[in-house]
């Protein structure tokens, strides 16, 4: 069995480990960063910070932790070490019983390497891609282009996701131009306010929000 959602974003920053932590609440499923780069203002991984909302969950340990919060290309240079997607994608040769979250690290065009990009480990992962959004200025011009992206690299994508205040008139422009890119209906999987705090028990409200 392997079964589960690949989330990234529009743009770094934008709420995929939150998003990520309520889904993995939500379904019960395991968690993995394959890359991480850096820590949070708390020392945190996004490991720790989904295992700090979801006690429970089980962690899969990141293949690659890098000490700078910057793309994997750059850090790993810093550090002389190499990034190679076949050891990543060892995951998929992994028995589960539940469905996994996998996050990506940054947008879907952070280099991983001189060779690839994120939206090429989703490729390669192949389960269905969740996109989180912005709703501030700028998301159109990000959300439209990861949808172009998401096209012409023909990855599995299940959706969006908003973090931030509900700007309509945003999210339907976003859904609109989305559906003249993708060429078929863009699922709105929901909208998440965005809290600068946040406890385990609104991860566990959010999950009402997502329609996963």
């Amino acid at each position: 069995m392997f079964k589960g959602y690949f989330i990234s974003g529009n743009d770094t920053n934008v709420g995929k480990t939150i998003v990520s932590s309520i889904l993995v609440n939500k379904l019960e499923a395991q968690y993995f960063k394959p890359i991480q780069c850096g820590k949070n203002e708390f020392s945190e991984t996004d490991s720790d910070v989904v295992k700090k909302f979801c006690p429970n969950a089980e962690i899969i340990p990141e293949t690659y932790f890098f000490k700078d919060p910057v793309s994997p290309n750059i850090a790993s240079k810093k550090e002389k070490r190499k990034i190679y997607l076949k050891k990543i994608l060892e995951i998929k040769k992994m028995h589960m019983e539940r469905e996994i979250i996998i996050e990506g690290a940054g947008g879907l065009q952070v280099p991983i390497n001189n060779k690839y990009f994120v939206s090429d480990l989703a490729k390669k992962i192949d389960l269905p891609l969740i996109l989180v959004c912005r709703t501030t200025l700028g998301t159109i011009n990000h959300s439209l282009l990861s949808i172009e992206l998401i096209k012409i690299k023909k990855i599995n994508f299940k959706g969006l996701v908003f973090v931030g205040k509900n700007i309509d008139k945003t999210i339907k422009t976003i859904e609109f131009f989305g559906k003249k890119i993708l060429g078929q209906k863009i699922n709105i999987l929901g909208k998440i306010p965005f809290k600068k705090k946040i406890s385990s028990k609104e991860i566990k409200n959010f999950g009402k929000l997502l329609k996963i």
